[in-house]
Order: structure tokens, then C-alpha cells, then sequence
């Protein structure tokens, strides 16, 4: 009969997640609501623009909604994952592709621009206006 140790659990490593524009405890409606604003821009081509409107109508409901209530259950209990990222690349995306979207449905028309920029600048800018209510409250000390 031969003496064996008991095996030894491989050392497990800790996986990082990498850059992300949200972090854990951010809530689903902001995850979701990005995701159909992007989906409704990126889609423009393939579904045509009524269908991408109502994926960024969604997404922005989705937003207006979440975005406050992520701001108060920061403020009120420090819940972690505010994503201020999220609004910064929005904001600056909508910002850099103002110039860049403009067209004209006929020759004779003036410029205009197409929705996806308004929506992405305002996006980015309603997420980074509730960033300063999201800073947690500082406990009274005795």
C-alpha cells in the first residue's frame, strides 16, 4: 500500500475583465437602454429608419428611467457601477458625428442631420448631468 497525498487544487487565476463601459451594479434598464440606442444607430442601413427609430425611442425610455434611479441608489446606498463611461463615449461620439452625419433626402434640400448624433450627445449628456447626484452621501460623524 503506497502513501498518496491528497491532490491539490490547481491554483485558480483571476481573470480581469478588461476595459468595460459598464461595471458591475449597473443597473439592467441603463445596460439594455445603451444597447437599443447603439443597436438603433448601428441597424439604420439594415432596417431602415422607422425600425431603428423605435429601438432608439426604447432605449432612450429606458434611459430617462434608469439613469435617476442609478443616481439615487448610489446616493442612498452607495451602490457601486455609475456609468460615467458609458456617458462620456456617448456624449463625445454624438459630438464628433454632428458634421459627419449630414445629409439631404433631395438635391434642392438643405443639409440636415440625421438623428443618431442628437441622440447619442444627448444620451451621453443626461448619463455624465446625474453623475454628481450619484456621489455617495457622507456620513454624519458623531
Amino acid at each position: 500500500m503506497t502513501d498518496t497525498a491528497p491532490p491539490t487544487p490547481a491554483p485558480t487565476k483571476s481573470v480581469a475583465p478588461g476595459f468595460t463601459f459598464t461595471d458591475d451594479g449597473c443597473r439592467t434598464e441603463i445596460r439594455l437602454g445603451a444597447l437599443l440606442v447603439l443597436a438603433g444607430m448601428f441597424l439604420w442601413l439594415f432596417m431602415g429608419p422607422n425600425i431603428s427609430n423605435y429601438l432608439n425611442l426604447a432605449g432612450v425610455v429606458l434611459l430617462l428611467i434608469g439613469v435617476p434611479m442609478q443616481a439615487r441608489d448610489a446616493r442612498r446606498i452607495a451602490r457601486p457601477g455609475y456609468p460615467w463611461r458609458l456617458g462620456l463615449i456617448l456624449a463625445v461620439l454624438g459630438a464628433l458625428m454632428w458634421k459627419d452625419l449630414l445629409y439631404r433626402e433631395r438635391f434642392d434640400e438643405p443639409l440636415g442631420v440625421q438623428p443618431m448624433a442628437p441622440i447619442f450627445l444627448g444620451v451621453g449628456v443626461w448619463i455624465l448631468a446625474w453623475w454628481p447626484f450619484a456621489k455617495p452621501k457622507k456620513e454624519a460623524s458623531a
